[in-house]
């Protein structure tokens, strides 16, 4: 007893007279109270100011279960299950709880809760069924334009998307109020209130325009399913700037319903996936044999129909005899063995330096996250084959947006300005800062860009492959791609398994705009200029219509493709 009587004198001594300010803090702590005043994300709008990602008012539906009638539970359920998207035995079972609280919907429009709010039962409102203000992330484009948007997670941060990569911008800064409490634990009206605001989140300015990325994404998936493919991309680039005016992929999803993104889906395939370009790639070789001043327009190679090198056969896509082509006439009819001739003069080290100033193997630094770099192997890892792969678009691999940007570049006149899709931003009190546009890359004089521009054109006239890009009025220049996929099973290159595509750019004479377009695996039988060529007409064909351009004022400059 003596003992026992011991501790609790020590304990009151430390109570009285040690711990007198642990006990004060605590009992401070029990008066004070604070809340979070949550700032409003930011928008996300297009070049023109069209709102693509909003916030608004919203509101969950939440039940206190005690209050609710035991008697009444299956009506409560009834009536509220086609408001709030549950089922009547998911709703009945929630309100079985012996819980204070349970989260029936979450942001609902205020229409749609008003209308729960309404609900009554025997002429009374429901008892325990409340409404709390909260807020929601609207996409009124839907799927348009989602794969560069993004989307936000169940926690209001960015997931996907510009959404994620200027996060910092958009989701501003929750403020805070802090109050006393009176005895029983509310606010006391008497007491000192401080108050510290949110700061809302900034606006996001794209480069791209809705519409022509709705019109990219339509025409697109139509291309799809017209030939049974598995996928395609569309990049379409201002020829001037670098800026990107639609980044359009198949299988696009809603970002206000993330279960409709199917599992392993790539979100934005233009810049994370990559596909080898096949005979687009031709470019570079031309552009590398004018800059050395090996070859001109009419320069005449004799081209037979197969050639052995680096220990592999390569042959044209088409049978011909030994035939005198001119360099345009190699372009615009796509030989392989031609193009390889062109390479050899080129040389390997001198060929490897222009991929590398056309940007292969090298992000382009748009802000888009997850971009890839691409493939392109060393010079120093080349086999004997490497360079008889590498010239006709073979052995090395890109993204839509790295393809659209080699093209921009011989429509810019030989500079290549790396694409870039954020126009500007603006913070909360205004301040607008624009992107400042990267320096522009010299890869080839202007001279010769524009030399090239007319070779291109020559494969959208009578004798190319790529006919069926041609838009009356204007002059079109581009190149059709198709190449072989890697086979997993064989480890070789596929005989019935493609990839096609299309570069180029109108107006050809003063190009504008530059499109890129891949199309995977559409049925047998078909090529670059039957799939891709089309396509780019179709969007081509809008853009120049929306942009009130004129057509071209001067003819093509027609150069012999074959001698006799």
């Amino acid at each position: 007893m003596t003992l026992l009587l011991s501790v609790v004198f020590v304990r009151l001594v430390w109570l009285q007279g040690m711990d007198t300010a642990g006990y004060a803090l605590a009992s401070s702590d029990e008066k004070h109270g604070s809340m979070t005043l949550h700032a409003a994300r930011g928008s996300i709008v297009d070049r023109n100011g069209v709102p693509l990602a909003y916030t608004a008012d919203a509101k969950d539906i939440v039940a206190d279960p005690t209050m609710v009638p035991v008697g009444d539970r299956l009506e409560y359920a009834t009536l509220l299950s086609p408001l709030v998207g549950k089922s009547v035995i998911a709703i009945a079972d929630q309100l079985t709880s012996t819980s204070h609280y349970a989260l029936l919907a979450t942001a609902l429009s205020p229409a749609a809760a008003k209308q729960i709010e309404d609900l009554r039962l025997d002429g009374k409102p429901l008892p325990g069924i409340f409404a709390q203000a909260t807020s929601q992330r609207l996409y009124p484009g839907k799927s348009t334009g989602a794969n560069v948007i993004g989307l936000v997670k169940s926690d209001g941060v960015g997931a996907a998307g510009v959404e994620y990569s200027h996060d910092s911008l958009l989701k501003g800064a929750d403020g805070s109020v802090s109050y006393q409490k009176d005895s029983v634990g509310n606010v006391n009206p008497a007491g000192p209130i401080k108050r510290k605001a949110a700061i809302d989140g900034g606006t996001v300015r794209l480069t791209i325009d809705q519409d022509l990325q709705y019109i990219s994404q339509s025409y697109l998936e139509h291309a799809i399913k017209r030939t049974k493919a598995k996928g395609g991309q569309v990049t379409v680039l201002d020829s001037r700037t670098g800026q990107i005016l639609a980044l359009a992929s198949n299988g696009s999803f809603d970002p206000q319903n993330p279960a409709s993104i199917k599992a392993g889906q790539s979100l934005n395939p233009n810049v994370q996936q990559v596909f080898e370009p096949g005979s687009v790639n031709k470019i570079v070789t031309m552009a590398a044999a004018l800059e050395k001043g090996l070859i001109t327009p009419r320069t005449v190679l004799t081209v037979p129909q197969t050639v052995q090198t680096g220990g592999i056969t390569v042959h044209d896509a088409w049978w011909h005899p030994e035939q005198k082509f001119t360099a345009t006439g190699v372009l615009a009819e796509s030989s392989n063995v031609g193009t390889l001739a062109i390479a050899d003069r080129v040389g390997k080290q001198s060929f490897y330096e222009y991929l590398q100033r056309f940007g292969l193997g090298q992000k382009t630094g748009v802000e888009l996250p997850g971009e890839s770099a691409g493939l392109l192997p060393d010079i120093g890892s080349w086999s004997d084959s490497t360079f008889a792969n590498l010239p006709i678009g073979q052995g090395v691999a890109l993204t839509s947006l790295q393809l659209a940007s080699m093209y921009q570049t011989v429509a810019n006149d030989g500079v290549r300005i790396p694409p870039r899709i954020v126009s500007s931003v603006t913070d909360a009190d205004g301040s607008v800062t624009a992107t400042a546009r990267p320096a522009g890359i010299r890869v080839m004089s202007a001279p010769n860009a524009r030399t090239l521009r007319t070779m291109l054109e020559s494969v959208t006239l009578k004798g190319g492959t790529g006919v069926k890009a041609a838009i009356p009025g204007y002059r079109v220049a581009g190149k059709t791609g198709t190449a072989q996929q890697p086979d997993p099973a064989t480890g070789r290159y596929s005989d019935s398994n493609y990839w096609l595509t299309f570069a180029g750019m109108a107006p050809a004479d003063n190009p504008r705009f530059t499109i890129a377009i891949m199309v995977d695996d559409p049925r047998a039988g078909l090529e670059g200029g039957d799939v891709a060529a089309p396509l780019f007409r179709q969007i081509a064909s809008y853009q120049l219509s929306a942009a009130k351009i004129a057509p071209s004022g001067s003819q093509s400059v027609l150069v012999p493709l074959t001698l006799n």
